[in-house]
């Protein structure tokens, strides 16, 4: 069985992102070394991070930065973001409204083809995250 171990999104502003999703996963924003420092890229450790360094990393990227087999190289003009992810959560969703406002994002709710809507936040460049409930049909506002 295969394990994830991290996702890398671009986005416009690296730190800005970080606490969101840092917020969002009840993780923490961390250093990621090496060129990724100097490039100003940020982690976001969360879930079994504590246990494994190598799993449960969110890596945010410039925009305008992608790594190539011939190393870093700068993208003119800068791609813009598009990306996802799942995640489950106990968060209630009244914790969710306050995170998005918190942070300035929109969230919204959105059919998964489920018998339930799904709490979707969308980050500062269009990226989304789509939190599913612990329970399923459990999203904290009813059915479709």
């Amino acid at each position: 069985m295969a394990t994830l171990l991290h996702l890398a999104f671009r986005v416009k502003n690296p730190v800005q992102s970080a606490a969101l999703y840092a917020d969002l996963l009840d993780g923490r924003v961390v250093d990621l070394g090496g060129p990724l420092d100097s490039l100003g890229a940020k982690g976001v450790a969360f879930g079994r991070n504590g246990e494994d360094e190598l799993v449960d990393l969110l890596e945010l990227w410039p925009w305008d930065k992608q790594w190539t087999p011939g190393g870093v190289v700068d993208v003119h003009p800068p791609c813009p973001a598009l990306g996802h992810f799942a995640v489950r959560s106990d968060a209630p969703h009244e914790k969710l409204v306050a995170m998005a406002r918190k942070h300035g994002v929109p969230l919204s709710m959105e059919e998964r083809g489920l018998p339930y809507l799904v709490p979707v936040i969308y980050d500062h460049d269009g990226n989304f995250v789509e939190v599913f409930p612990l329970e399923p049909g459990r999203s904290g506002r009813g059915p479709r």
